[in-house]
């Protein structure tokens, strides 16, 4: 059974939020967030609980008499607390759009005494033509009709949750999702030695790009001057470590994205060139051919495949230069000798009675041949799962700026190129401790014992089971765990994902990952790499391709 919060949960939640950012960050907040959350801790319980209860609700202007709290004693008393602290404004001026979003339609109608006709008018074109008869009147009465609230502290609140979650995506339902049991997070040093944001600049940076997005979501996307100005707006400073940094990128790029739409390619590839995380190196090689330099296209290609940032970025520029090649009569020189024609893995035909699952089906087939033959359906979760339970300290290293507050299941920098670069030492030394499966098996079992049930990025515990797992580790080579240990770390983005549904084991005591196609399915272009890298390092596979009995 679920537990009960108490009443005032969403104020302890906010207080604690609060704590966190002045505990972490107050020798480097700017002086309007210093002070608002001075002036917050200064408030009563109920005027605090108002504030909060205001703030959650996403929007700026509220009425008086819509605003009921039962665990709030005295809410006018509340308001002119807030108000004397300058974090709420009363009866201020309001625009007349905002004003007629406040009232419901008959509301309007009734404060409107306009002709029938309004009253058949839908809500939008009812404001539409209510705003348009500039009746002054009507709006002062509509003011008068109630007492009008606006938050004045709603941005210094974002900040706030910018600083804790280092983004603006997660919410204080998080909280929520903890007290309630349902999330449970390692633990992990969470204190100004290991902030993510080091210095004022950092967070105004941070903070200019969520506003900057905001504009870049609104704005005319079919006006590149607009688009332009925008692009100019992004810092371009930002330090490569720095919480801002990825975001910039990201909306640098989309902006770029959006001009080459609109055929403005020279600002386009001026802008790509400014990015550095992939696919912008993709698009500056398709513009160059797009323009007729196919030879600057493909040392462009050569380049990535020299030093690519991710395993994609080099599948194209591999897949690219060939096509150059094929069409501009080049040679393929520069290329890795390892530069194969795709695999065509191994296929086994079966005719099975319909099932809701083909995977399922598969797997019951295989497994119910032998008593000594077992087949799992597995998919993603055994090799990411067990890289997972082995690597749980390097993952949740205190590495400075990994970790911004307690619920996190991943370090912030997980999914970047240079995850593992700023944990070489841990992994080299986690590494040197493994020397065959054995020792695989005792990290795994002490971590299943350790952690179970905790947060982890790799770790699917309801589709892992210790007895899957030592059956896997005696039977599978040492490696070929190796191998696809290390696929996964080069680019954990993206080759988390792709790997075989099945894990097969014949009763001869070997094994094979089993990829499942049903009627009219085809391999994707992650799992073609996936087997791509099996045949490279000797790793059974193959693909059980179904038909349904009378079908």
């Amino acid at each position: 059974m679920q537990p009960d919060l108490p009443e005032t949960y969403y104020l302890d939640n906010v207080r604690t939020l609060f704590d966190h950012v002045e505990s972490v960050y107050a020798d480097i907040l700017d002086d309007e967030l210093a002070s608002f959350l001075e002036t917050f801790a200064a408030l009563g319980d109920d005027a605090q609980k108002l504030c909060i209860r205001l703030l959650n609700r996403r929007h700026d202007w509220f009425r008086r008499s819509k605003i009921d709290y039962p665990e709030i004693g005295a809410i006018d008393a509340a308001i002119d607390e807030l108000a004397a602290a300058a974090l709420i404004e009363v009866d201020g001026e309001i625009e007349p759009v905002i004003l007629l979003s406040l009232y419901t339609k008959p509301e309007l109608l009734a404060c409107a005494a306009g002709p029938a006709v309004l009253g058949k008018l839908r809500r939008d074109e009812l404001e539409s033509a209510l705003l348009n008869r500039n009746d002054d009147q009507f709006f002062a009465r509509l003011r008068d009709r109630d007492r009008l609230l606006c938050l004045l502290c709603g941005d210094q609140y974002l900040q706030c949750q910018m600083l804790f979650f280092g983004n603006l995506n997660q919410s204080m339902t998080d909280f929520v999702l903890r007290d309630l049991g349902l999330y449970q997070y390692e633990a992990y040093p969470l204190d100004a030695a290991h902030r993510p944001y080091r210095d004022l600049l950092e967070i105004r940076q941070h903070w200019l790009l969520y506003q900057l997005e905001s504009l870049f979501e609104i704005c005319d996307r079919g006006n590149a001057a607009q688009l332009l100005k925008l692009a100019d707006m992004i810092p371009d400073d930002i330090d490569a470590v720095a919480p801002a940094w990825r975001k910039g990128e990201r909306l640098r790029y989309e902006v770029a994205r959006q001009l080459e739409r609109l055929d403005a390619v020279d600002a386009a590839l001026d802008l790509y060139r400014c990015c550095v995380l992939p696919p912008a190196r993709e698009r500056i090689a398709r513009i160059l051919d797009r323009q007729g330099d196919p030879g600057a296209a493909r040392d462009l290609c050569l380049g990535i495949v020299a030093s690519p940032l991710d395993e994609s970025e080099l599948q194209f520029a591999r897949a690219f230069v060939t096509r150059l090649a094929r069409r501009h009569g080049f040679n393929s020189d520069g290329l890795d000798a390892d530069d194969e024609p795709p695999h065509q893995p191994p296929i086994v035909e079966l005719e099975l009675e319909p099932h809701d699952s083909v995977e399922l089906a598969v797997a019951e087939h295989f497994d119910g041949r032998d008593a000594a033959e077992h087949c799992y359906y597995l998919e993603n979760s055994l090799f990411n799962g067990v890289l997972g339970l082995l690597l749980w300290e390097v993952v949740f290293a205190p590495v400075p700026g990994a970790f911004y507050n307690p619920f996190q299941h991943r370090p912030s920098d997980f999914y970047a190129h240079d995850f593992c670069a700023r944990r070489r030492d841990l992994l080299q030394q986690l590494w040197d401790g493994i020397d065959d499966n054995s020792d695989i098996a005792h990290i795994v079992g002490k971590r299943w014992k350790d952690k179970y049930g905790l947060m982890n990025p790799l770790v699917n515990w309801q589709a892992l089971d210790p007895d899957i797992i030592s059956l896997a580790l005696e039977l599978i080579d040492h490696a070929h765990w190796r191998a696809i240990f290390d696929r996964i770390l080069a680019d954990l983005r993206n080759n988390r994902a792709g790997f075989p549904d099945l894990l097969h084991f014949p009763p001869d005591g070997s094994y094979c990952l089993v990829e499942v196609k049903g009627p009219g399915d085809s391999l994707q272009k992650n799992q073609q790499r996936w087997m791509q890298y099996f045949r490279q390092h000797g790793i059974p596979h193959r693909i059980a391709r179904v038909t349904w009995k009378n079908a």
